[in-house]
């Protein structure tokens, strides 16, 4: 039972302390024009560890940022997101519930006709019911306490499962170096299944 531990993706909130990189963007979706074929794609990644300590690396963790524009037009990749901390104030917008209309409101005096609306579901965030998805790994990466910047190289691999299609199945292939002048480690492939 516990093998299966590994096998497939957790679904669970995380805290912002755990994080030991910074974010890495995998892929970004523009909803306006994606097509169901690009949702399975592959996309390599880099993440360099932010940690001052010795510890190990026992799971990646993915999360969505989303943009919202009155344009609809997508948002530029340097972008960063409204994050938004336990306990802030959060003003927002009414929408129409139980068949009735919405109440009216003031138009916005804005000329800004291309404002932006985001919100994170990531760690640093507070948390959402989308959660996060956690991928355990099964041998856990060392982070030296020597050199700062260890540095882990990878490759995430998703598609649609042939078995279910309200399932994913997530290939992540990566290697880590201690010191970013140093030898990788052996590429190391796990498999999971986001259910």
């Amino acid at each position: 039972m516990a093998e299966d531990l590994y096998d497939d993706a957790i679904v669970d909130v995380v805290g912002p302390n755990t994080l030991l990189s910074e974010p890495c963007t995998i892929k970004d979706l523009v909803l306006s024009d994606i097509t169901p074929r690009q949702l399975d794609f592959s996309s390599s990644f880099t993440l360099v560890a932010t940690a001052e300590r010795r510890t190990k690396v026992n799971s990646f963790i993915l999360y969505f940022d989303t943009f919202f524009t009155v344009s609809g037009r997508p948002v530029s990749p340097e972008t960063k997101v409204k994050v938004i901390k336990e306990g802030e104030v959060i003003l927002a917008d009414i929408w129409p519930a139980g068949g009735k209309r919405a109440p009216q409101r003031r138009q916005s005096l804005s000329a800004d006709r291309d404002a932006l609306t985001s919100f994170s579901t990531g760690p640093q965030s507070m948390a959402t019911h989308w959660k996060q998805t956690l991928f355990l790994l099964r041998e856990p990466i060392s982070i030296s306490d020597e050199v700062l910047g260890s540095i882990v190289h990878g490759s995430f691999h998703c598609r649609k499962s042939k078995d279910n299609s309200r399932e994913l199945d997530v290939e992540i292939h990566f290697s880590a170096k201690q010191d970013p002048e140093g030898p990788a480690s052996d590429m190391i492939v796990q498999m999971f299944k986001v259910r």
